[in-house]
């Protein structure tokens, strides 16, 4: 784990702190680490995590002499827009942190700590910020890193680099998230899984569908997988925080995954298109002969026992081979892609994925998925098809 003195880079403070409860009666942890010297509590919070757990953080608060102040926004996928930033900095304004004493503690999923992470970085120039993640996919990828931005006209079209004082991952939030977005937060885990730690493949093998089935209940398992995946991002995106390097494993599910959520008008949880992005790759890696048949069977298996999406319903190879030109264009000109390579867990990379490759790795995805529709992504599944 980095902390700060491990690089170069000592004002910033990588690490997460693990810790279970901390709006719990009588719990001081966030007392003794944020110091609020001023007597008050300054929140930026997901809406619906503010309607679970809004009374238990105020009596918590007015339990320690703390004055509580709130800012409560929605922060779904298509909510991570400007508009929504330039309204929690218009909350900031009227709050008004002191620059130095008072930061501001973000709690949500990776959409709100991302959003107010910017409007962090930009009131005055910056206040500092605390990051709370309360999903999996949170936790085990948004909650490390310098990374704040928001979706404008691209996927994360507006963004930058501005590290939180801390972060904190309080795994008892995860009991009241939906069981789409756990699985959402998967996806993340399968991307470090692939291409990094073989570990996190097994471990997912074996208990995978009961971590699920318990959205990742306290235990030695689902500890173990939220560290060894945190581990990955710290080990890979520690080195090189401000992306000098465009050849990156951590770029795995990255791919594709930015024009399929665009197609999809941000509708689609990020978590579930890297999902989507993963083993599309997979099977670019078989086409490759950068993995065998039996280990791209595998994943597929695993795929299927979890419940994750392999593709989007409706779409064609086409889509993916615009997305190949448009990923390519983002990395400066070369496509540097991610790709699990024999045995799984580990990477390999390539600058050219032909037309002819992406159409029989999706034939062999559409023949799998025939078999396997639970395995589809449609619109019936997004977090917007209970919208009136």
């Amino acid at each position: 784990c980095f902390e700060p003195g491990d690089t170069f880079l000592t004002n910033y403070r990588l690490c997460p702190m693990y810790l279970q409860g901390c709006f719990e009666p009588g719990d001081t942890f966030l007392l003794e680490k944020l110091e609020p010297t001023t007597g008050r509590l300054i929140v930026i919070i997901d809406k619906k995590v503010h309607a679970l757990y809004g009374d238990k953080i105020a009596d918590w608060c007015e339990s320690h002499a703390l004055q509580l102040d709130l800012v409560v926004r929605p922060a779904d996928e298509d909510q991570k827009t400007m508009d929504n930033c330039l309204a929690m900095i218009d909350e900031l304004r009227v709050i008004d942190p002191l620059r130095r004493c008072e930061p501001v503690l973000a709690i949500g999923g990776g959409v709100l700590t991302d959003v107010a992470g910017l409007a962090c970085a930009l009131w005055r120039r910056g206040v500092p910020w605390v990051r709370m993640p309360t999903t999996l996919l949170g936790m085990v990828d948004a909650s490390v890193g310098i990374k704040v931005g928001l979706n404008l006209h691209r996927k994360n079209g507006v963004g930058h680099f501005f590290s939180p004082i801390h972060t904190f991952i309080d795994s008892s939030f995860l009991p009241t998230v939906s069981k789409a977005d756990i699985r959402s937060g998967v996806g993340e885990i399968m991307k470090a899984a692939l291409v990094h730690d073989g570990r996190l493949f097994t471990a997912m093998q074996q208990y995978g569908k009961e971590l699920i089935e318990s959205n990742f209940a306290p235990s030695v398992e689902s500890e173990t997988v939220i560290k060894f995946s945190v581990d990955t991002m710290l080990e890979c995106i520690g080195p090189d925080l401000w992306e000098e390097s465009l050849v990156r494993p951590m770029d795995f599910g990255h791919s594709f995954s930015r024009t399929l959520e665009a197609e999809e008008a941000f509708k689609l949880r990020h978590g579930e298109a890297v999902a989507v992005d993963c083993i599309m790759s997979t099977m670019i890696s078989k086409v490759k002969g950068l993995l065998s048949e039996e280990e791209a069977q595998s994943v597929l298996d695993l795929y299927a026992a979890l419940e994750l999406p392999c593709s989007i319903r409706g779409i064609t190879a086409d889509t993916y081979k615009r997305a190949v030109r448009e990923i390519t264009v983002h990395r400066d000109g070369l496509l540097r892609a991610p790709l699990p390579s024999s045995p799984i867990g580990t990477c390999s990379y390539a600058d050219d994925i032909s037309d002819l490759e992406v159409e029989e790795a999706f034939a062999a995805l559409e023949a799998f998925m025939a078999t396997h529709p639970h395995v589809y992504w449609d619109p019936s599944k997004s977090f917007a098809a209970g919208r009136a």
